[in-house]
């Protein structure tokens, strides 16, 4: 799964935020990382019970995680502006949220500009060159997507579309196929809602005759990280829908691991399509009864409460959601995951917990980097709420995040310290329609005709 090199986090720890007590509340949302709480929170208070500063912070960062990045654009740009005093040494962190938000718009140039200009003042504070590398590879990879503006821009005209879900079986693994085409050769394609870009191999990036951009890119997946390259499709279509200049990361998915190579080349990985062409579709709707992918002519307007769905620092998209015990529960939500798993964090709340109930396993992860098997325990069943609908979810997966053969704590590339688990495609299949809003950034789950 593509992500970014660059990211922030425990962003504004250092910021005094001193007012009333609506400022204290306000402060501390964004310094523990609540970005739901807050975007309900500006919701539910006056501005004017807020200093200047501090509800125009609060609001910059929902924007940002909360997909608007126009509006993001602008918030940021007047906190720049408006209040640097305020804003002190945190002034670089917001400098490299705005370029984010400029990418996300398409202004490339601007923001390689951005983050030029930062590293050149970086390197003249004395910041050394490993320090400065990270940014100077986004300047570069920012210039390398200029060169084809405007990027995954869509052709089809405004209007429904219905999209053949083929669900594939790889190993007893289910994943969501489409078929479509890239530059005018047919093909398989993968809906990875995992993947923060688009990604392809080497070989097929050659078959489909991508254009290979000069700039490098580092990936990260559940083994870790990878070294790949960006390329360009002139077109990509799927059922009646066309982009053009749609980047792709060139990545090799070998790991070096015998077993899960083996696997990769009978499965043989369909070019990847992530998230940058599912935010240009707005909504997607996966209709498990009629096998289709349906994309609406105008967003659903939601049904919930308050947002469920953000995008994450890496370029993902985390799930808020509650357990069968009404425990909140964070969660990466990957459709290039068959099985539903939990993470360290969460079984390290409740170890006591899990010891009792769960069986003993083993949980063998391979992804771009390498491959990772860690001790686990196996509950019978969990149940999780997707925004209106429940679902029970057998035999889960609880990783201890123990090395199976060396005892020791095993890291990866998924912050498993911010979220409770990874939302795989059997939870979805519980339902017969699952709601992906991109716009308003909700996810809503219809359940078959007499289930509850």
């Amino acid at each position: 799964m593509l992500k970014k090199i660059i990211i922030v986090s425990c962003l504004f720890v250092s910021i005094n935020l001193q007012a009333q007590n609506a400022d204290d509340l306000i402060g501390r949302l964004i310094n523990e990382n609540s970005w739901f709480e807050l975007e309900q929170e500006l919701k539910d208070i006056p501005s004017d019970s807020v200093s200047p500063f501090v509800w125009q912070l609060a609001t910059a960062m929902t924007h940002h995680y909360f997909n608007r990045p126009d509006s993001a654009c602008a918030a940021f740009s007047d906190l720049l502006n408006r209040y640097p005093q305020e804003l002190g040494n945190q002034t670089m962190n917001i400098i490299v949220l705005l370029s984010t938000e400029l990418a996300r718009t398409g202004n490339y140039n601007d923001a390689a500009g951005l983050i030029q200009n930062l590293c050149e003042q970086l390197a003249a504070l004395g910041m050394d060159s490993t320090q400065l590398a990270p940014f100077r590879m986004q300047v570069q990879q920012y210039r390398a997507l200029s060169t084809c503006t405007p990027v995954c821009q869509p052709l089809h005209k405004a209007g429904e579309y219905h999209i053949p879900m083929i669900i594939e079986n790889n190993n007893g693994q289910h994943s969501i196929e489409m078929e479509g085409s890239i530059n005018g050769k047919e093909g398989r394609l993968l809906f990875d809602t995992g993947a923060g870009g688009n990604m392809i191999t080497p070989d097929l990036a050659e078959k489909y005759g991508l254009r290979f951009l000069d700039t490098d890119i580092t990936v990260g997946g559940f083994g870790g990280m990878k070294q790949g390259g960006y390329a360009v499709a002139d077109t990509l279509r799927i059922g009646g829908m066309t982009w053009i200049n749609v980047p792709f990361a060139v990545v090799d998915i070998m790991t070096g691991h015998e077993e899960a190579d083996r696997i990769a080349e009978d499965i043989q990985l369909p070019p990847v399509i992530g998230l940058p062409v599912m935010f240009s579709m707005q909504e997607i709707q996966l209709d498990f009864t009629n096998s289709e992918i349906f994309v609406p002519a105008t967003p659903t307007p939601s049904p919930l409460y308050a947002n469920n769905l953000l995008r994450t620092e890496t370029e993902g998209l985390q799930l808020k959601t509650t357990d069968g015990n009404g425990r909140t529960l964070y969660f990466h939500f990957d459709t290039g995951t068959y099985f539903t798993f939990m993470q360290p964090s969460w079984y390290a709340r409740y170890q006591n917990e899990v010891d009792a109930a769960g069986v003993p396993d083993s949980l063998r992860m391979a992804g771009i980097g390498g491959v990772s098997i860690t001790r686990t325990y196996r509950l019978p069943e969990m149940e999780f709420r997707i925004g209106n609908g429940t679902a029970t979810v057998d035999s889960v997966n609880i990783n201890t995040g123990i090395d199976l053969h060396t005892g020791e704590m095993k890291s990866t590339a998924f912050s498993d310290s911010t979220e409770d688990g990874i939302l795989g495609l059997d939870a979805l299949e519980k339902f017969s329609k699952v709601i992906i809003n991109l716009k308003d950034m909700y996810m809503d789950a219809v359940p078959y005709s007499g289930k509850l």
